[in-house]
């Protein structure tokens, strides 16, 4: 099938193309302005003004439309993975927290296994949020699970995810932690889940991580005297820090403080979704927790602490550009392009020839129209 999209307003990965045209197969093969060309038998599609941009990338998910991806079902990944494609998430990883070790290596096998039959398309790789993690900074993470890095762990965690391991979440201030960054060479590394010092979180950087788990969550609050990992993350050049904008994680003028320091150039929005995500407020029993969802904000039931969120990321993108007054093509480079670059995707993450067409809608406030399919 041959796609031929017109009229649109195309954040490109080198500007906006305005009154815009796209022709799509497998791969985009040509973009313009002005009049599209004449291809005989494709499909066209006219935009009318409307945005378009490339699917959304989550590093960070953990379910969505009812299901959790770390049940250790097949179905329920496929499930999730489903509800975040449908919803423009055209990339994503499936993220599975600490457990006790029997389980997350029966939810990483249930994750491969989708992943190596294809039924979820857009599920690209497995982030561990753990087991390596601080418990003084633990979140809805199980306490009991977490431990130091052991090498025995990751190499079982590594084998059941059948080479489709592509993150890991570690707290660098735990005994062996900077070593073991330093060593292994198999995936990216996360920051977070720390209690870490500023320095202490600066060696991690120095062993090798890139990338930070949740900026502000999980980690010491700001102060004045004891900056911590959030000013380093904030202010360290070689690192990419992940943002939940879903208007509960964090206040708005945080945001904006991280917007101004790190920048639209080094932000990954991500979703850290529950099963909830996309479903109403109510009480649910998922996997290995009960929630309570109340004006969207998941809680572990019972508890304050927050559990993941039932954010899909289409709905932050609207939030930076609608409320915050973020322009398209920077909340765009901050919902795909940053993260492809994280992880080495030249393929996707930007509309531009010879990437492959995934693609999504926005309207001029850039709340979501639709996914545009290419099949």
């Amino acid at each position: 099938m041959t796609l031929v999209v017109s009229g649109a307003r195309i954040a490109a990965g080198d500007g906006v193309i305005d009154d815009g045209w796209l022709v799509a197969s497998d791969r985009i093969d040509a973009l313009g302005a002005g009049a599209p060309p004449h291809i005989e038998g494709a499909t066209r599609i006219d935009l009318h003004g409307h945005w378009l941009t490339p699917g959304f990338i989550d590093l960070h998910c953990h379910g969505g439309g009812g299901s959790s991806v770390y049940s250790g079902s097949v179905d329920d990944v496929r499930i999730a993975a489903k509800a975040h494609l449908d919803a423009g998430t055209t990339t994503m990883l499936a993220s599975i927290g600490s457990m006790a070790l029997p389980r997350m290596l029966d939810a990483a096998r249930a994750i491969a296994s989708t992943i190596d039959d294809g039924s979820a398309p857009n599920l690209a790789g497995i982030h561990f949020e753990g087991p390596f993690l601080s418990r003084s900074r633990a979140g809805a993470q199980t306490l009991s699970a977490l431990t130091p890095p052991d090498d025995e762990v990751f190499y079982e965690l590594m084998a059941a995810a059948g080479g489709h391991a592509r993150m890991m979440t570690v707290a660098p201030e735990l005994p062996g932690a900077l070593e073991f960054v330093a060593v292994h060479d198999e995936l990216a590394f996360a920051l977070g889940h720390t209690d870490a010092t500023a320095d202490e979180f600066s060696a991690g950087v120095d062993a090798g991580a890139a990338h930070v788990t949740h900026l502000f969550n999980a980690m010491p609050p700001f102060s004045h005297r004891t900056p911590g990992p959030l000013a380093r993350g904030l202010l360290d050049a070689r690192l990419t820090v992940e943002l939940i904008v879903d208007g509960h994680h964090r206040a708005d003028d945080t945001v904006r403080l991280a917007l101004r320091t790190a920048g639209p150039e080094r932000i990954v929005l991500v979703t850290d979704a529950m099963a909830a995500a996309g479903l109403g407020d109510g009480h649910y029993a998922f996997a290995d927790r009960e929630v309570d969802v109340v004006d969207g904000m998941a809680t572990l039931a019972g508890r304050p602490t927050i559990a993941g969120s039932t954010l899909l990321l289409h709905r932050a993108v609207e939030i930076l550009v609608d409320r915050l007054g973020v322009e398209v093509p920077d909340a765009v480079r901050m919902s795909s392009t940053n993260a492809a670059d994280l992880m080495g995707w030249k393929d996707r993450g930007r509309i531009a020839v010879g990437t492959r067409p995934d693609l999504v809608e926005l309207d001029e406030r850039a709340r979501l129209v639709g996914r545009i399919r290419v099949d």
